[in-house]
């Protein structure tokens, strides 16, 4: 069983020589989601392949059903 820590008003939890910070599941979730998100649309692979998909169909090379 883990034994529970109790911190005075701005006390720090460390894990070996660094400090950490407690989030509940849900928000470090929602968080995780938006760095993938930022990751990819900053990512310059991601970025030309929008760009080559764009220009397919202005060229008319990619025909929908």
């Amino acid at each position: 069983m883990v034994k529970p820590v109790f911190l005075k008003e701005g006390g720090t939890i460390k894990v070996g020589k660094e400090p950490i910070v407690l989030v509940p599941l849900k928000s470090w979730e929602g968080l995780e989601d938006r760095l993938e998100d930022y990751e990819a649309l900053n990512s310059n692979n991601f970025q030309s392949t929008i760009k080559l998909a764009r220009q397919e169909i202005t060229e008319g090379k990619i025909i929908y059903p």
